[in-house]
């Protein structure tokens, strides 16, 4: 899903009453550091989430459990142990394609660091202790490779890697409260691997209610927490049930982390509804994770949203591309006077939905929507560039 979605979620901004925490960006490129503008948000919102993305790859999607793990389960906890992704599933299928490795560059090495996740199409997830130094506003990397869906040593031949940019954590950051990082890469990987959402539940009871999916790189072998060797070079996963909140932490009782999986998601997961992150690995103890709260959610949302102003050079113009009527209740006409060869239409709801697909093109189209219900619908019209432009249409009028 593209530029456009993100929109979803940026185009306005409640009267607030709350204001989030500082954030610093270090920028590994040219070695500056600026103090990001504190956010206003709304605190009579109780709960939020971003829009996530499928991306272009392809439209696979994992068909993820979400029965109550009973089997390979922790004693006294309903997640299971860790077990090698590939071994159940397709990697390069989504959501699994959103989870990435980080790689530290040291002597011109590469050496294992941490779990994230992708949550837009160029910034990634991760804790902040994988960067910084121990509640400290200092960094202990100065180059980051992230590369999604790595597994068994191997880069994976069907997406691209990116080196960071900038590197984005809350100022007095504390393992905590506050352990979390966002990595602003060089590369938008996330248009073809597509990127997971973001949000906060301030409703214990809802936040649990469901089943989470973690997907992660653990790096060693930790007797008697686990009796596996693990190497940082393939990525694992585990799911089940939550079962522990407190104001800045969600985890499961009686289950354990591996180093490597600092920074890995743990994320909500209803197929082809839901694919939420709520926070990062912090500790091993009871797989605690950061929590994102409702100041670290909207901080991060800002990030997110001020990347729509540096999007240009990756879209089409928008003169180039004309659709009416708007809204239709029948047929869509769609006029394209670019110069670039055309790749594919598609169509995605107001929930990040594909709705349709669209590839046997020529430079003037009709659409046929009767299909689609009454909304507001988002439509990508990509060319072999890689470069994209983006219609909000109203469709299903009149039924």
């Amino acid at each position: 899903m593209k530029r456009i979605l993100l929109l979803i979620f940026c185009l306005c901004l409640l009267n607030t009453v709350g204001q989030s925490q500082r954030i610093i960006s270090y920028n590994l490129f040219d070695g500056t550091v600026d103090t990001l503008d504190q956010v206003d948000f709304d605190t009579t919102i109780l709960s939020e989430i971003t829009n996530y993305s499928i991306g272009n790859f392809d439209s696979e999607i994992n068909n993820l459990s979400e029965d109550v793990p009973i089997v390979n389960v922790y004693p006294g906890s309903n997640f299971t142990y860790k077990r090698q992704a590939s071994l159940d599933y397709e990697i390069d299928d989504f959501p699994i394609r959103t989870s990435v490795k980080l790689f530290k560059c040291v002597n011109d090495s590469l050496k294992n660091r941490c779990s994230g996740s992708l949550i837009s199409r160029k910034h990634v997830l991760t804790a902040c202790h994988c960067v910084a130094a121990l509640n400290e506003d200092s960094l202990v990397v100065d180059s980051l490779l992230v590369c999604p869906a790595f597994d068994n040593g191997q880069y994976n031949a069907s997406f691209d890697c990116s080196w960071v940019k900038r590197i984005f954590i809350f100022e007095n950051w504390d393992l905590g409260t506050s352990d979390f990082s966002v990595l602003e890469l060089e590369e938008p990987i996330g248009y073809e691997t597509g990127w997971i959402s973001i949000g906060y539940e301030s409703n214990d009871s809802l936040l649990l209610d469901g089943i989470f999916y973690k997907f992660s790189y653990p790096g060693m072998q930790l007797l008697p927490i686990d009796s596996n060797s693990y190497n940082g070079d393939t990525l694992y996963y585990g799911y089940g049930v939550a079962d522990i909140t407190q104001n800045y932490s969600l985890g499961v009782e009686f289950a354990s982390g591996i180093p490597g999986e600092s920074g890995s998601s743990l994320i909500k997961i209803k197929n082809n509804m839901i694919y939420t992150t709520y926070g990062v690995l912090s500790f091993s103890g009871n797989l605690s994770h950061c929590r994102l709260t409702n100041q670290k959610y909207f901080a991060i949302k800002s990030i997110i949203c001020n990347d729509l102003n540096d999007t240009e050079e990756y879209m089409v113009n928008q003169s180039e591309v004309s659709v009416y009527p708007n809204p239709t209740s029948d047929y869509l006409n769609v006029k394209y006077q670019g110069k670039d060869e055309l790749n594919k239409f598609m169509i995605f709801d107001s929930d990040g939905r594909k709705v349709m697909e669209e590839t046997n093109l020529t430079n003037e189209m009709q659409m046929n929507l009767s299909f689609l219900q009454n909304g507001i619908y988002i439509l990508i019209v990509c060319t072999d560039k890689n470069r994209i432009v983006n219609r909000f249409i109203i469709a299903g009028t009149g039924k």
